[in-house]
């Protein structure tokens, strides 16, 4: 059994990958808030996982904060890793790393994000390509959103919509919007712990889906009948006007182009998009 160092356990991925995992790996939790990295016992550590991070967020946050946790935490953490004879360093990092401009995005495209989040990925994403040698590997994988049992954030807040309306406003949304399911994306992790690639990864589900067809496939899959309408023209441009991130988030397109993934891993995601949204609701 390989031996897998796992940071940010707890987390939303974290808790998956560790359920997924029990019994394939020998897996070592370690709390970087905790335990400082220079007390971190690397031995017989074959892989480094590293989830743990400060993830983006609406209410404010010191940008310092960012920087400190999610590009100088992980140098440290990578460059310890190397010292100590681990071979492979993963790391996840997020497609905001890309900034807010476009609507597709490659492995081509120019990276140049707007927030502190983004910049604070993209620059430990730098900093930890350039420890890559024939004695250690580094893999990034940049996910869009997450999805899965236990998720927070935009995607709770849908399910808690479908949970208390029958009928709502976001029917006739034709976005499309790439998600990957958290089973999915175990399993691309999985695949990268056992082939070692170095490089940076683009990962989603099979196919974008669009704001509409999400509500309807929760709604689906909690056994719910649900009528969506559509939002009157004008409601919508209020919506972009006033409250722009959200108009964004419900009606633009965002979509990656996963085919390196494909075809240098050969990876399928296991699991279809209704499957994922039915493994996200069984218990929620």
């Amino acid at each position: 059994m390989k031996s897998i160092l796992v940071t940010g356990a707890t987390g939303f991925v974290g808790q998956h990958f560790l359920r997924i995992n029990s019994n394939n790996y020998l897996l070592k939790k370690v709390s970087l808030q905790d335990n400082p990295i220079i007390n971190i016992d690397f031995s017989g550590v074959e892989t480094v996982l590293h989830l743990a991070g400060i993830a983006h967020r609406m209410e404010r946050t010191e940008d310092a904060l960012y920087f400190n946790v999610n590009y100088a935490l992980t140098k440290e953490l990578a460059i310890a890793a190397k010292v100590n004879g681990v071979k492979h360093f993963i790391f996840i990092s997020t497609i905001k790393v890309y900034g807010d401009e476009k609507d597709h995005l490659t492995l081509e495209a120019e990276c140049r994000p707007n927030d502190a989040y983004g910049k604070s990925k993209l620059k430990a994403e730098e900093a930890i390509l350039e420890l890559i040698t024939d004695s250690f590997n580094v893999t990034i994988v940049r996910p869009p959103l997450i999805y899965g049992y236990g998720v927070k954030g935009n995607v709770e807040k849908l399910m808690r919509l479908v949970d208390k309306r029958r009928i709502i406003p976001l029917g006739d949304i034709n976005n499309k919007r790439s998600m990957v399911g958290v089973d999915n994306l175990v399993s691309l992790l999985n695949l990268i712990i056992e082939e070692r690639p170095d490089g940076i990864f683009l990962v989603q589900d099979d196919t974008p889906v669009s704001t509409s067809e999400l509500i309807s496939q929760i709604g689906k899959a909690k056994g719910l009948r649900l009528r969506l309408v559509s939002i009157p023209v004008v409601f919508r441009f209020l919506i972009k006007k006033v409250m722009p991130e959200i108009y964004k988030r419900l009606f633009g397109n965002l979509t990656v182009d996963d085919s390196k993934t494909r075809k240098e891993l050969n990876f399928r995601p296991p699991y279809s998009f209704a499957e994922g949204i039915e493994l996200m609701t069984k218990n929620n």
